[in-house]
C-alpha cells in the first residue's frame, strides 16, 4: 500500500512541472565555435517620461539598453508564446498574446549606442567562446568547467 503511494506522488509532481528544460548548443551553421551574437535596441526619446530633453534621454538610453539585452536573451534561451483566442457564437471574441524571455546574459559587450534620428540605439555583442571562462569565474574556479552556462 506505502509502495502504490509513492508511486501515486511521483506522478502527480512530475505532472505539475510547466516547463521543459533544454539544453542548447551554441555553434554557427558551420559547426565552427566561437559563434559571435550580436543585438540591436531601440527606444524613442520623445515619448520617455521626464520634464526635459536631458531626462528624456536618459530614459531611452536605459530603454535601448534593456531591448538589446532582452533580444540577445532571445537568441540565447528562445522565446515563451502564450496566445489565447476566446470563441463565442462561432466567431473569436478575444485574442491576446504573452511573450516572455527569461535567462541570464553575461559577457555581453556594447559596441556602440547613439542617437538615431528620433532614436536612441543600443548595439550588443556577446562571443559565445568566453562563456566557459565566465562560468568558472562565477562559480570561483578556474581552469576547465565541466557544465556550460545553458545546460
Amino acid at each position: 500500500m506505502r509502495m502504490a503511494n509513492w508511486v501515486l506522488v511521483s506522478i502527480l509532481l512530475t505532472g505539475c512541472s510547466t516547463e521543459m528544460s533544454f539544453r542548447y548548443n551554441m555553434m554557427n551553421p558551420n559547426g565552427v565555435m566561437p559563434l559571435v551574437l550580436e543585438a540591436e535596441g531601440y527606444a524613442p526619446i520623445n515619448t520617455q517620461p521626464g520634464p526635459s530633453y536631458e531626462e528624456k534621454l536618459m530614459q531611452a538610453m536605459e530603454a535601448s539598453r534593456m531591448d538589446a539585452y532582452r533580444h540577445l536573451a532571445e537568441q540565447i534561451y528562445g522565446q515563451q508564446v502564450r496566445l489565447r483566442s476566446d470563441v463565442e457564437d462561432d466567431a473569436v471574441s478575444d485574442k491576446r498574446m504573452d511573450a516572455k524571455v527569461d535567462g541570464l546574459v553575461r559577457g555581453a559587450v556594447e559596441v556602440t549606442h547613439g542617437i538615431d534620428g528620433k532614436f536612441y540605439t543600443t548595439k550588443l555583442s556577446l562571443d559565445t567562446s568566453t562563456l566557459p571562462e565566465l562560468q568558472g569565474i562565477s562559480q570561483g574556479t578556474t581552469g576547465a568547467v565541466r557544465h556550460k552556462w545553458w545546460y
